[in-house]
């Protein structure tokens, strides 16, 4: 990509109301662009980065058998009526009526739907265990939208759904979702904490958040002196621990994982299946949510410095961010663009600065801000090599176009 060419560009300036180090980043990295409270525009650099945490959730979610599919955003409001949570979902439900007049909610969570997608099929014991997924937008009137894409009223969530026969088949799956969320978050640079937290009003008995540890976080937790066990502020008065033993801590929520139970499969008539005995019996249910646009604004706050962002590899926009300086001269501008063409077509990820007009240093300040892992710069001085250095790293190196590659290819 041509960065002459890309909609979207780096800004000097933040965002009047931002305080956070991902908020201002995004924002003037080019990244995103907010168009009423809570409400954000994706950009093209956004885009990229959120079809990498897409592509790395699929691809374990799929290793583990989950099936992914797709359910309407709008709800019909007589679902929620059913496990009634028309009152008790802790944000307030956004509606609309369409010209018949008939009811919907926006989604914020989807357990009614998928519950009612199931119960339209006769399955029994041999169906199970089954679990499938989706990526949608979801909807949530939040009182205070805040901290960018932290705290928002719309936003992209990968949002799963298991059934199971009973209990002690779904802690099974529960397990499994676990450790594949762990690795999820591994693969996209991501330290993340399991701590045992409150269903809310998901419903269920126990569910636990995959928190990364931030001062801006909105989780708060704490730690026992060990650090085996991480405990969220509602859950701990049920566990009688000795506050002065534990340690506190906050977070940005990531991920989590609930035990359902029969809590919808039981108030929704129908959801059922056929047992060994031929009698029906209610699903045993779990649930399993990662939001999109806050793994990366978590990322930002995990890997940036004082001149920008510092993205892991696996979720980076682009690979390399090649910058071509003294472009008028026609020698340099020639090499420049035979390195932009060699690297794509070996199918690297690139960013090309061809811009004429910007001086050296406005390039290198862009290049930092963005945050793509590889800067490579072409000028006068390189000749017919070109100059290397690592986002994360203080030291350039000038090597072949092979060895370059090489380097991207290790």
């Amino acid at each position: 990509m041509r960065y002459s060419k890309l909609f979207g560009k780096t800004i000097k300036q933040d965002p009047t109301d931002a305080s956070f180090a991902s908020h201002k980043l995004l924002h003037r990295g080019g990244f995103v662009r907010e168009s009423t409270a809570g409400r954000y525009f994706i950009l093209p650099l956004g885009l990229r980065v959120q079809q990498k945490i897409i592509k790395i959730i699929k691809e374990e979610m799929d290793a583990t058998g989950a099936q992914e599919m797709l359910s309407p955003v709008l709800h019909p409001l007589e679902l929620w009526e059913e496990t009634n949570r028309t009152q008790t979902t802790g944000f307030e439900l956004m509606k609309v009526k369409d010209r018949r007049k008939a009811e919907f909610a926006l989604g914020g969570t989807a357990e009614e739907m998928f519950v009612d997608v199931v119960r339209k099929f006769q399955l029994s014991y041999k169906d199970l265990p089954f679990n499938i997924y989706q990526f949608s937008t979801k909807f949530r009137d939040e009182l205070r939208a805040r901290g960018g894409l932290l705290r928002v009223r719309e936003f992209l969530m990968k949002d799963a759904y298991s059934f199971d026969v009973d209990a002690t088949a779904f802690k099974d799956t529960y397990r499994t979702m676990w450790d594949t969320y762990l690795k999820i978050f591994k693969r996209m640079g991501l330290k993340t904490l399991v701590v045992e937290a409150d269903n809310g009003y998901i419903g269920g008995d126990y569910c636990h958040e995959f928190v990364v540890e931030s001062e801006v976080g909105e989780s708060k937790f704490f730690t026992t002196g060990d650090g085996q066990e991480h405990i969220h502020e509602d859950v701990l008065p049920k566990k009688h621990l000795d506050k002065k033993k534990l340690v506190q801590n906050n977070g940005i929520e990531v991920g989590n994982i609930f035990q359902l139970g029969y809590y919808y499969s039981e108030k929704m008539k129908g959801a059922t299946f056929f047992d060994r005995d031929g009698s029906e019996k209610p699903y045993y249910m779990g649930c399993y949510g990662i939001g999109i646009g806050r793994s990366m604004a978590a990322a930002v706050e995990a890997h940036h410095d004082s001149r920008g962002v510092i993205w892991p590899e696996a979720i980076a926009p682009y690979r390399v961010h090649l910058v071509g300086l003294d472009l008028i001269n026609q020698e340099v501008k020639t090499k420049a663009e035979a390195v932009y063409r060699k690297l794509k077509e070996r199918n690297m990820e690139v960013l090309y600065d061809d811009r004429e007009d910007a001086t050296a240093g406005e390039k290198f300040a862009d290049a930092d801000l963005i945050g793509i892992p590889y800067r490579t710069v072409i000028s006068k001085r390189t000749g017919s090599n070109v100059e290397v250095k690592k986002r994360n790293s203080q030291d350039s190196r000038t090597v072949t176009f092979d060895e370059f590659v090489s380097i991207l290819n290790g």
